[in-house]
């Protein structure tokens, strides 16, 4: 009886050790309409830091890219560079975000 809880304990826990944190970004960001490729690079760098201070701890390898990939779409697009099948801004800025729920809802 105690072997099955110990299997599924070490079966749980080596599946927690293969999560892995983004090399970079799995999605396409353009550079922005006149943009230099330059501008677009250090864009590009700036947001793959930020995006890897918000992808936060917890969930599995596809959980926490897809986090990545999101915070480093939302940072590239508001630099003003262009992602695949999302509308340009029109340049209104945008209303300021809700504050987080609080705790234990």
């Amino acid at each position: 009886m105690r072997w099955p809880r110990v299997l599924m304990l070490s079966s749980v826990l080596a599946l927690g050790a293969c999560s892995t944190a983004p090399s970079g970004p799995s999605v396409m960001v353009l550079p922005g309409s006149g943009k230099p490729l330059e501008q677009f690079q250090l864009d590009d760098a700036a947001c793959r830091q930020w995006a890897t201070q918000q992808m936060g701890t917890g969930g599995d390898s596809w959980m926490i890219q897809h986090r990545y990939d999101i915070a480093y779409q939302q940072c590239m697009y508001s630099r003003g560079n262009l992602i695949p099948g999302v509308a340009p801004s029109s340049g209104a800025p945008l209303p300021p975000p809700r504050p987080p729920a609080p705790p234990g809802r």
